[in-house]
């Protein structure tokens, strides 16, 4: 997917800036990691990575394919005084630029949808992960209250719209018992619709 990388920033700090603080902490309380590696797939602006950072001892890694999307990762993670804590990378989640049994804790927020192949990135996230480590991987917007105000605020500026690609929840399991992934659980509740699984 071709994104506007000055564009998503902007919504990041502007329409979404409530979302990512929301979902940083379901992820916490979720997983229950507060410290080690994190990586963070699709980060886009960092926003996601900021809002963990911020309540974790977490060291990040905000993986992007975009380098102009690192770029402005870069300038929003010094502007927080988190560059000792986040470090952009560029790379693609089918074949990440991390050794096996890495990262403790691996999300994205959004990046899902538009990966082309699922299975392949699934399969990567747990090469990747250490043993005992959790991963956390979707989409939504935190709360319903949250999700409303947000398509409220896209309908008034139609030209915000993003099509986003749909994928089942059956069509999620078929991917995940083909990995295999053997003990995920899946979300599909007013914070969205989330993979969660432990290596």
């Amino acid at each position: 997917m071709k994104t506007d990388p000055k564009k998503m920033d902007n919504r990041s700090k502007t329409i979404f800036k409530d979302v990512y603080p929301q979902i940083a902490d379901q992820i916490i309380r979720r997983c229950g990691i507060k410290e080690g590696i994190c990586i963070d797939i699709g980060s886009g602006s960092g926003a996601l990575a900021i809002a963990v950072s911020k309540v974790t001892d977490l060291n990040i890694y905000s993986l992007d394919m975009e380098e102009e999307m690192n770029q402005i990762a870069k300038k929003n993670i010094i502007d927080e005084e988190l560059h000792h804590r986040i470090f952009p990378v560029n790379g693609d989640v089918h074949e990440m630029p991390f050794p096996d049994d890495f990262a403790d804790l691996i999300i994205s927020r959004g990046s899902l949808f538009f990966w082309e192949n699922k299975e392949a990135s699934f399969r990567e996230i747990y090469r990747v992960l250490k043993p005992e480590g959790w991963a956390y991987i979707g989409g939504g917007f935190g709360s319903k209250t949250l999700k409303n105000k947000i398509r409220q605020s896209v309908n008034n500026r139609k030209t915000d719209h993003i099509n986003i690609p749909k994928i089942s929840i059956t069509g999620l399991k078929l991917i995940l018992n083909r990995v295999p992934i053997k003990d995920y659980h899946i979300l599909n509740d007013n914070s969205g619709l989330w993979t969660l699984f432990k290596k």
